[in-house]
């Protein structure tokens, strides 16, 4: 090989240790960047666990406050039921005993 060959191969060498140190501190960037990446998808799926946990306690609590309503409706129409009674008693009362007009 001639002068001019050999100092060719030694600065392309040169030029492709350097372009290899290059592609070695982007590979070790990309690793840290997706050692980042795997922690924020192991937190995500944390939230998501949380969220599906909070979305079926709300379900659950929903389900329990409508069960509460038709209960509270159902006694509130048994006492109104039985106030109507009272009501018809006392007048009732009333009348038998001449206090109001019948």
């Amino acid at each position: 090989m001639s002068n001019e060959n050999k100092e060719l191969m030694q600065f392309l060498s040169d030029q492709f240790q350097k372009i290899d140190a290059r592609f070695d501190k982007i590979e070790g960037r990309l690793n840290e960047v997706d050692g980042r990446l795997d922690k924020i998808e192991n937190r995500l799926d944390v939230m998501e666990v949380r969220q599906n946990k909070m979305a079926e306690q709300l379900t659950s609590l929903q389900i329990a406050q409508k069960q509460f309503e038709l209960s509270a409706n159902r006694k509130f129409v048994r006492l109104q039921d039985g106030m109507d009674t009272i009501m018809d008693t006392i007048i009732e009362i009333l009348r038998v005993n001449d206090l109001i007009a019948n």
